[in-house]
């Protein structure tokens, strides 16, 4: 993994080795984290490039940029290119290469091929390549699009990068963030046409799509773009008649082996993130056979409550892989405002949440444990491809079945057709036994857009595209913050292919909750790990408590997240109602579940990037601070989980009617006093804890406020209730939270069992 970017003045201005030297290296800067290990600077008339390498292959001789053998076409590359040996003895056994760089096979084949030479490779990358016999410039990216690049240009300058801050880092390109591209991904990335465009975020900044590539001409400024690769149609579709699905499961699992021996190539230390699910512990399984790995895994309530962390543990012991349990104590694992500020620009989108804090955490713990892990291998790219959402995300929750999740998908591209045509109205929506009035073939003309042939086209168009905007784009921005490179093989564009290619009689058959995966690896792995269910990261039952540690944030060093939000970030008070935000945050804990505090972390983190991107250079770019994450030394789980797991899962004493309450030490309820707007409406009540506002009790908790002023220390919870003259239904999840935080504390009574009230 590495990092580039260049400056093309497009009105044939020469590159300056002295002005424009000093923005490739302010560039190149912001980059440092993906390649801390060399940093190169090369200029050609008015072509400049710098590159950050993070060394992996060749670690000696594989500096860029790389040419070929004329020295007339140059290339910079971030990523690798895993069959690069086949290639030198297939395609180029004459050439005299200089290095054992993997990407040294770019600029060879290209001088042989054009940009045909893309067709024949397989792996991870995003290149520029600077032809200078032509007089033209290559920018091009991997068929799923795992390596990110991003472009701006005007009538005289293309500016590009690896990321969006490189780009930022030019004095020209303006920092203005995209309020309405941001405010609207979350309904754009459900069920999106193939019409619809990827976004960086800011205005001027371009996405270069996954399998296309941008051609300049250097003498007249001229751009294309070009798509060089579509699964639909690069897939070997077989005859119709060939409905063998045992030959389909077996190609699979032929192909992924490959795939992960391939992803293999390193001449550093390698890893896997292991969550114990059938995706990782298949890739972890093949890893296991071809090199010695190493295995991560987050330790945390969710993950043991969820079943997560002790398979992962499992599999780890059955395939001889050494794991590192990183130990997420939810009792210490409130976010430090600069640490969420750092982590936010290492990632630069503002849809990030727990998932992505999680995963720069994990990546920082795995290179603190293994020095020198530069590689690690992930599971991502199966759900999309497998079938992994059908059962359990795009369908009813009782009863499962492949046609509800087809009408599911056909219900939201209908919804994306009315959104993009404008004709949401009741005419749209009527329907008669379970027919729309108005079809589906008149809303995709009004819309310019072009219907699916099928559901499960739609659901993989759209994967591909919220891999590019999500999964892939989280992955590679956690992973570079911590100098490594994620790898997937999963996404190998033959294994893609494939699932592009089986035919519509065997879709049900093998991609109803991934069997095409589960029976490939029949006779690799066992019972316990190939029908282990999905199991959503951190989500499930303890939800809560990780958007609680989100709320937490919103709230910490009084607020100052938020503050920094509304006060630095240009158009935030044009676009938010800062009030309404305020009360918005503080009515949050009205619901035990913190339903909505990912929407409210949206904003701020949409106006902390728009804060941060006016000034790149003095946005944070590393954190020095400890980090809240611990291995755990298991040494055999049983016992572990007996001795501290339990402590781990265990938050609230389960209450009994019989329960005697009374307020934790330094806690006071008081009636706030108007003027606030921080806090709420001037009728609340707030919860204090030493002074400090805790939490706002608005009158719509007025049942709970009443229950809260009758506990007095001596009355049971029973009595507390007929005294305060509510019911057990409108105060119990408020009553287990306020035990859970401290807030009240069981001072007597019957044993701890779980006493839930009825109804």
């Amino acid at each position: 993994m590495c990092g580039i970017g260049g400056i093309i003045h497009l009105d044939g201005a020469q590159v300056s080795t002295d002005v424009d030297g000093k923005r490739l290296r302010d560039m190149a800067r912001q980059m440092s984290h993906r390649g801390p290990d060399d940093e190169q600077i090369y200029i050609h008339a008015n072509v400049g490039l710098c590159f950050r390498r993070l060394s992996i292959v060749d670690l000696q001789g594989g500096q860029q940029p790389l040419f070929d053998e004329k020295r007339s076409v140059v290339t910079m590359c971030n990523g690798e290119i895993y069959n690069h040996k086949e290639l030198r003895t297939r395609l180029l056994p004459n050439s005299r290469f200089r290095t054992h760089s993997d990407c040294e096979v770019i600029p060879y084949l290209y001088a042989r091929m054009g940009m045909d030479f893309l067709s024949e490779l397989n792996g991870i990358f995003a290149f520029v390549l600077l032809d200078k016999e032509r007089n033209k410039i290559y920018l091009g990216r991997d068929r799923l699009g795992v390596k990110p690049l991003y472009y701006y240009f005007d009538d005289n300058l293309l500016v590009f990068g690896s990321e969006v801050k490189t780009v930022l880092a030019h004095p020209t390109v303006p920092k203005e963030f995209d309020w309405e591209a941001a405010l609207t991904l979350r309904s754009r990335m459900r069920y999106p046409h193939r019409e619809y465009g990827l976004t960086s975020f800011f205005t001027g900044v371009h996405h270069l799509p996954a399998g296309q590539f941008l051609e300049i001409e250097l003498s007249t400024g001229r751009r294309r773009e070009h798509v060089y690769w579509d699964a639909a149609s690069a897939c070997d579709r077989r005859p119709e008649a060939d409905l063998d699905r045992e030959r389909y499961v077996s190609d699979y699992r032929e192909l992924l082996q490959d795939s992960v021996e391939m992803q293999l190539m390193a001449d550093v230390e390698c890893g896997v993130f292991l969550s114990g699910g059938i995706d990782s512990v298949a890739v972890a399984h093949f890893a296991a056979k071809h090199k010695a790995v190493h295995a991560f895994s987050v330790l945390s309530q969710s993950t043991l409550g969820n079943g997560d962390a002790p398979s992962a543990y499992a599999a780890a012991q059955s395939l001889g892989i050494p794991i590192h349990m990183a130990l997420f104590d939810w009792r210490k694992l409130d976010v430090d405002p600069a640490l969420w500020r750092t982590m936010l620009w290492m990632v630069e989108t503002p849809i990030a949440d727990a998932e992505q804090y999680y995963k720069y955490l994990l990546h920082a713990f795995a290179r603190a444990r293994v020095p020198g892990l530069k590689v690690m291998l992930l599971g991502s790219g199966s759900d999309e491809f497998n079938g992994g959402y059908t059962r359990s995300f795009y369908n009813a929750v009782h009863d499962p079945s492949w046609r509800k999740f087809e009408q599911i998908l056909e219900g939201y591209e209908r919804e994306s057709l009315l959104r993009r045509s404008g004709a949401w109205n009741k005419y749209a929506i009527l329907q008669a036994g379970g027919r729309p009035l108005i079809s589906r073939s008149f809303l995709a003309e009004l819309a310019g857009l072009t219907p699916y042939e099928t559901p499960w086209a739609g659901y993989t168009d759209m994967h591909r595209r919220v891999l590019q905007m999500w999964v892939l784009w989280h992955e590679d921005r956690t992973s570079a913050a911590n100098a490594i490179e994620a790898r997937v093989p999963f996404l190998d564009h033959r294994l893609v292919e494939l699932t592009y290619a089986v035919p519509p009689q065997l879709r049900e058959e093998l991609f109803w909750d991934k069997t095409i995966l589960r029976e490939a690896m029949r006779n690799e792995l066992a019972e316990q790990f190939r029908h282990r269910p999905k199991t959503p990261f951190f989500q499930g039952d303890d939800l809560k408590y990780t958007r609680r540690l989100l709320y937490n944030l919103l709230c910490a060093k009084n607020h100052a997240l938020i503050e920094e939000a509304i006060d630095a970030a240009p158009g935030f008070v044009e676009v938010v109602d800062k009030d309404a935000l305020w009360r918005f945050v503080h009515d949050l804990p009205n619901d035990p579940e913190y339903s909505n505090v990912d929407l409210a972390l949206d904003l701020v983190n949409m106006g902390l990037l728009a804060a941060m991107a006016k000034a790149p250079e003095e946005a944070p770019d590393s954190w020095s601070g400890d980090l809240p994450v611990s291995e755990a030394i298991i040494g055999d789980w049983p016992t572990w989980e007996q001795n501290f797991g339990v402590s781990l899962v265990q938050r609230t004493p389960s209450l009994e009617r019989s329960s005697v309450l009374r307020f934790a030490d330094g806690i006071s309820v008081l009636r706030k006093e108007a003027g606030d707007p921080k806090a709420g409406r001037s009728d609340a009540y707030c919860i204090l804890r030493n002074d400090v506002l805790e939490f706002t009790l608005d009158a719509k908790l007025e049942p709970w406020v009443r229950f809260l002023r009758q506990v007095d220390g001596a009355k049971s919870v029973e009595e507390t209730i007929r005294a305060a003259d509510v019911t057990e239904a409108e105060i119990w999840k408020h009553l287990e939270e306020a035990v859970e935080y401290k807030v009240l504390q069981v001072s007597s009574g019957g044993a701890l069992t779980s006493a839930r009230p009825s109804g």
